[in-house]
C-alpha cells in the first residue's frame, strides 16, 4: 500500500494559495510605494525650480510649506537617523523573511536552535509559536513578512506624526514577541551568552530604539539631552557586555562556546574571503579561548568607560563603529548569510545608536544669530524648499501603510484561528512535522499485516509476539551507511524518551536488503550504532521470499542493491497495542542532531497518545 496523504496537506494547499496571492499583494504595495515616491520627487523638483524666485508659495500647505512653521517642523537630525534607520531595518527583516527557504526551515534552523537549552517555561511559550508555524507554514511566514514591512513603512513614512508613533508602538509588541520566540530572549537566560555573536538579540535593540523615539520629546533632541542619554546607554551596553563576557558560569573562558559560535558562522554558504577570518577566529578560540575572551572583554570595557569618562568622545564613537564592524563580520557573519538569516543581527542597531550620537555632535548649519526672531509671513526664505502639500503626502503614506496592514491581517486570519489549538497542543517537535508532513493517521485502523521472521539473535518472531505493546515498525538496511544510521539514531532517541515505559513499547525493524540477510550482519549493525543496549529493540530478517512478502504488505519495496546498499522505503508505522495500524510517517534520512531529536519527540508524543496514563 502507498503511504496515506499527510494529515496537514489541506492546510499546506491553502498555504500555497495564500503565498502566491500574498506575493502579488506585496509586489502591489511595493509598486504603489515606488510610484508615489517618484511623484513626490517630481513635485520636489518642481518646488526647487519655483523657489528660486524667493516666493514663499505653498505657505498655505500647512506644516509642509514654508515659513517658521515649516522650519520648526524639521525633525532633529539624530532622531531622523534613528527613525529612518529602524524603519529600513524592519523592511529589510520583512524581505529576509520572504526568502524561499523560510517556510520549511524557519522552525528547525531559527526557532529550535534559539529555544535549545532554554528554561522549560521559555520552551513552553515557544512551543505555541512553533505549533502555529507548523499548522500553516507558508501563511504564517507571509503574515510575518507583511507585519514587518508594514511596521517599517509606518516608521519610515510617518515622520514625527501619529503614523510613526503607531508603527513604533506595534514594533514594541512585535519585537518582544520575536525576541522571546525567535531569539530565545537573546540567549540571556541560558549559558554561553556572548555579545560577540549577537546577545542580547537584535529584536531587543529594535524595541529599545522604539522606546527611545517614543519617550523623548522633540525638545530633548533639540537641546541634546536625548543623545547624551543615548551615549550613556551605549556605554552601558558595552560595560554590560563585558560583564557578561567575564562571568565564569557562562563558560566563555573554556574551550567550546566561542569556537562553536565562530565555526557555525563560518559554515554558512558564502565566498571564501568572507569565511576565512571567521574560520581563523574559530581556530584561535578553540586553541586559546581565554585570550579571545579577554580581548573581547577588555575591548568592550574600554569602549564603555571611554564613552562615559573619556574626553575625545567622537574618537570613542568611531572606535565603537570599528569594533561593531569587526564583530558583525567575525562574530555574526553579517547576520543575513546562509539563506535563513532573519535580520542583520545586533551590530547594526547598535551602530544606529552610535551614528545618531555622532550626528548630534555636528554643528548646525544655520546659526541662531542669522535668523530673526520673527519673520513676515510673505518674506522669502532662502534655502527652504517647499515639498508637496502635507495633506497629499499624508494621504499617500496612509494608503501604503493601510495596504500592507490589510495584507498582514488577511494572512493572519487562519493563523489566529489556530491559536487556541496551538496553545493547548502538547510538546510536538515541529521540525519533524515540517520536514515529513507529520504523522498521518490511518483511517479505520486496519489490522497490521502479520509476518513470521527471525530476529538478530536467530529467534523466531511474529507480529503477535508484541501484542499489547505500541510498535514502531521501520525498514532498515544493515549495510547502509547513509540514511539508515540516521533512522536508527532517531529510534534510539525515542527509546530514551520512553525509557520509563520500556515494557509497553517495542521498536521493530525489518531488514530491507535482500542480499545481506544473516542475523550476524544485523548484530553488527546494532553494535555499530549502539542499539545492543536496548531491551525493546528487534531487527528482523528471513528468507528473500519472506522479506519480499512483508515489504509488499507494508508498501515498502526494496530496489536493486547499489554497492551493497539498497534503495528502500523510510516509512515508519505506528501499530497500536491491539495490533492495528494507527499511523504512518516518513523518517528522515537527513543527518543533524536537532532534526533527529525532533523526530524522536514526534514519535514519543504519538506513543504517549496510545499508551494508558501511568
Amino acid at each position: 500500500m502507498n503511504m496515506p496523504p499527510s494529515s496537514n496537506l489541506p492546510a499546506q494547499y491553502v498555504d500555497s494559495l495564500v503565498t502566491h496571492r500574498s506575493e502579488i499583494a506585496l509586489l502591489a504595495v511595493a509598486a504603489v510605494a515606488l510610484v508615489l515616491a517618484a511623484g513626490g520627487m517630481r513635485r520636489r523638483a518642481g518646488a526647487d525650480g519655483g523657489s528660486s524666485g524667493g516666493s514663499s508659495g505653498g505657505s498655505s500647505g500647512g506644516p509642509g510649506g514654508s515659513g517658521l512653521a515649516g522650519m520648526g517642523s524639521r525633525e532633529p537630525p539624530a532622531r531622523r537617523v534613528l527613525r529612518m534607520g529602524f524603519g529600513c531595518l524592519w523592511i529589510v527583516d520583512g524581505l529576509l523573511q520572504a526568502q524561499s527557504a523560510m517556510p520549511r526551515q524557519f522552525v528547525p534552523m531559527v526557532i529550535e536552535p534559539a529555544l535549545s537549552g532554554q528554561p522549560g517555561w521559555l520552551r513552553h511559550i515557544g512551543r505555541i509559536g512553533v505549533n502555529l508555524w507548523t499548522a500553516h507554514t507558508v501563511t504564517t511566514d507571509a503574515f510575518t513578512v507583511f507585519v514587518q514591512v508594514a511596521i517599517g513603512l509606518a516608521i519610515l513614512l510617518g515622520g514625527e506624526g501619529a503614523m510613526a508613533r503607531l508603527g513604533l508602538s506595534v514594533s514594541i509588541v512585535w519585537g518582544v514577541t520575536v525576541w522571546v520566540l525567535g531569539e530565545g530572549m537573546g540567549g540571556l537566560v541560558a549559558k554561553n551568552a556572548t555579545w560577540l555573536s549577537g546577545a542580547p538579540g537584535s529584536a531587543a535593540l529594535y524595541v529599545a530604539g522604539a522606546v527611545v523615539l517614543l519617550a523623548f520629546p522633540r525638545r530633548s533632541w533639540e537641546d541634546g539631552r536625548a543623545t547624551r542619554w543615548l551615549s550613556a546607554a551605549v556605554a552601558g551596553f558595552w560595560i554590560l557586555g563585558a560583564l557578561v563576557e567575564g562571568l565564569p558560569w557562562e563558560g566563555l573562558w573554556s574551550k567550546g562556546p566561542l569556537a562553536v559560535a565562530f565555526a557555525s558562522a563560518a559554515g554558512n554558504p558564502q565566498p571564501g574571503f568572507l569565511s576565512a577570518p571567521i574560520t581563523a577566529a574559530s581556530h584561535l578560540a578553540a586553541s586559546d579561548p581565554r585570550l579571545v575572551n579577554a580581548v573581547a572583554l577588555v575591548a568592550m570595557a574600554a569602549l564603555g568607560l571611554g564613552l562615559l569618562v573619556g574626553r575625545a568622545r567622537r574618537a570613542w564613537l568611531v572606535a565603537c563603529l570599528v569594533w561593531l564592524g569587526a564583530i558583525w563580520w567575525v562574530g555574526m557573519d553579517f547576520g543575513v548569510v546562509g539563506g535563513t538569516g532573519t535580520d542583520p543581527n545586533s551590530a547594526i542597531p547598535v551602530a544606529l545608536f552610535v551614528v545618531a550620537v555622532m550626528v548630534s555632535m555636528r554643528p548646525s548649519r544655520v546659526r541662531a544669530a542669522d535668523t530673526p526672531d520673527v519673520l513676515p509671513v510673505d518674506s522669502p526664505r532662502p534655502g527652504l524648499v517647499p515639498l508637496a502639500p502635507a495633506s497629499t503626502r499624508s494621504l499617500a503614506s496612509w494608503w501604503i501603510i493601510t495596504a500592507a496592514a490589510v495584507a498582514a491581517i488577511w494572512t493572519a486570519v487562519p493563523v489566529i484561528g489556530d491559536l487556541p489549538a496551538a496553545a493547548s497542543t502538547p510538546a510536538v517537535e515541529t521540525a519533524a512535522l515540517v520536514d515529513s508532513g507529520g504523522i498521518a493517521q490511518i483511517p479505520a485502523h486496519p489490522p497490521a499485516p502479520s509476518f513470521r521472521l527471525v530476529d538478530q539473535y536467530g529467534r523466531p518472531r511474529s507480529l503477535a509476539s508484541w501484542r499489547g505493546k505500541v510498535i514502531f515498525l521501520s525498514f532498515l538496511d544493515p549495510v547502509c551507511y547513509e540514511t539508515c544510521p540516521v533512522v536508527a539514531e532517531e529510534l534510539a532517541q525515542v527509546a530514551s524518551l520512553l525509557a520509563a515505559r520500556t515494557q509497553r513499547v517495542e521498536f521493530v525493524a525489518i531488514n530491507a536488503n535482500p542480499t545481506f540477510r544473516s542475523p550476524a550482519t544485523l548484530r553488527a549493525f546494532d553494535a555499530e550504532h549502539s542499539l545492543t543496549s536496548l531491551d525493546n529493540w528487534a531487527f528482523l530478517t528471513g528468507s528473500k521470499a519472506a522479506l519480499e512478502r512483508v515489504w509488499a504488505a507494508y508498501g515498502a519495496p526494496s530496489l536493486a542493491p547499489q554497492v551493497g546498499m539498497v534503495a528502500h522505503s523510510l516509512l515508519v508505522y505506528v501499530i497500536g497495542p491491539d495490533g492495528q495500524e494507527v499511523a504512518v510517517t516518513q523518517a528522515t534520512g537527513d543527518p543533524g542532531t536537532k532534526l533527529e531529536i525532533s523526530y524522536a519527540n514526534m514519535f514519543a508524543d504519538q506513543a504517549g497518545k496510545l499508551l494508558p496514563r501511568a
